[in-house]
């Protein structure tokens, strides 16, 4: 196991008709403790937070903390909506005893300064009292052009259970400033196809949805950055990459990591089913991932061993 820590950003779990089905939350966690990772976040954007309703938001957090394997993390996210029910959201996570709760900041109609994003940020962990809050912040999904470092600066008074940021954006001289600012504040980084420039800047935590799959991969790739064989690194990388170029959406990350895991069903609306066109793709990259899986996995496991 290396010594970096991946979360999976969990999926929401449906059945054939596509209605949330917390049966197989069990399976997801056994599955994701089993290819080494180490917690999971609940109801973000690969878990479809704004395809749900609150009643199934917290239908799924529950399942969750019922499953959760010995030593395994929890974070959720309770964002998306206005702030009373959000506020509602983050009691109800804190007292089911989550590790983390998140929110991303109001993006339809950005909050005009960074003064209002932390004042609306400030209520929502207020309301998860003792909780460690994470502030998530995923641009190519929120729109948001306020840069974090100056939120999680800003916000060093006003939120003094700031204890993390999910960072899913590829600025990386923007992820070099967050580590500057705060550096008593945890990065979890956000985009797995970037996860060797987020080394090199010195990450040590990640949470994404391919991780769902390939964290084994993930792991080894860390295990060679960390003995010094960056041309290693970079290659048992390589399928993270490949899929980024090909995926057209969370619907098609969440098929595939489907086929890589337990089959918790197609995303909900406009991000899914797949069309017949992402089907073949899906089909044609899974035997390949399967191998590299297996031996990466046979690979930790000799490790382990010794």
């Amino acid at each position: 196991m290396s010594r970096f820590e991946f979360w999976a950003a969990a999926l929401a779990p449906y059945d054939g008709a596509g209605r949330v089905d917390v049966s197989r939350v069990p399976e997801q966690a056994e599955h994701l403790r089993a290819i080494g990772v180490s917690g999971v976040f609940v109801n973000g954007t690969t878990g479809e937070f704004p395809l749900l309703t609150i009643e199934e938001r917290v239908e799924i957090l529950e399942a969750w903390i019922r499953a959760r394997p010995d030593g395994f993390s929890i974070g959720v996210q309770v964002g998306g909506l206005p702030i009373e029910p959000t506020r509602e959201l983050a009691a109800h996570a804190a007292g089911l005893g989550v590790d983390l709760i998140s929110s991303v900041a109001p993006y339809y109609g950005q909050a005009p300064t960074v003064s209002h994003t932390i004042r609306w940020l400030a209520e929502v962990a207020d309301a998860a009292g003792a909780t460690p809050f994470c502030y998530y912040q995923i641009p190519s999904m929120t729109g948001s052009t306020q840069r974090p470092s100056e939120i999680l600066t800003a916000a060093k008074a006003e939120i003094p259970t700031l204890d993390a940021v999910k960072y899913t954006d590829e600025d990386l001289m923007e992820l070099d400033a967050i580590q500057r600012a705060r550096p008593d504040v945890r990065i979890f980084f956000g985009r797995d196809e970037l996860l060797p420039a987020a080394l090199a800047t010195g990450a040590e935590s990640a949470i994404g949805s391919l991780y769902n799959g390939l964290a084994p991969l993930a792991h080894a790739a860390v295990d060679a950055f960390d003995s010094g064989d960056v041309q290693r690194a970079h290659a048992l990388h390589k399928p993270f990459r490949d899929i980024a170029r090909v995926a057209t959406g969370p619907g098609f990350v969440k098929e595939l990591m489907n086929e890589l895991g337990p089959d918790v069903g197609p995303a909900r609306g406009v991000w899914g089913p797949v069309s017949a066109d992402d089907r073949a793709v899906i089909d044609h990259l899974v035997p390949s991932l399967r191998a590299m899986i297996a031996e990466a996995s046979a690979s930790r496991d000799t490790a382990d061993a010794a």
